[in-house]
């Protein structure tokens, strides 16, 4: 196995911070994703675990497995995707903001 030594997630984390839009972690709460901080608490861990299933292409059950065991937070698949169905206005607002945030600055790059 390849030394992976050089890899820090605490940081790669950090730079995918900075890619979301201004006010992302009180959208989470206005919207709905995080009415209840009971098994998360912020915004942040709720966006990393859900990251795990929608950007790892994981299954909901091993979703929560990595969660437990990357020490991010301890919840079933059910509860996870309860979550999930309550975050979808939250990753639409990103979206938005994402697309408003990138297209205003390279519209050239973006449409020719």
């Amino acid at each position: 196995m390849e030394d992976l030594e050089w890899l820090d997630e605490e940081d790669d984390w950090r730079v995918v911070m900075k890619f979301l839009p201004v006010g992302w972690q009180k959208a989470a709460k206005e919207l709905g994703a995080l009415k209840r901080c009971r098994k998360f608490a912020s915004a942040e861990v709720l966006l990393r675990t859900l990251l795990i299933h929608l950007a790892g292409g994981c299954s909901l059950r091993e979703t929560a497995v990595r969660a437990r065991e990357g020490k991010i937070t301890e919840i079933s698949d059910v509860a996870l995707l309860k979550r999930l169905r309550a975050s979808g206005e939250w990753f639409r607002w990103m979206a938005v903001r994402l697309m408003e945030q990138w297209v205003d600055k390279q519209p050239a790059a973006l449409f020719w």
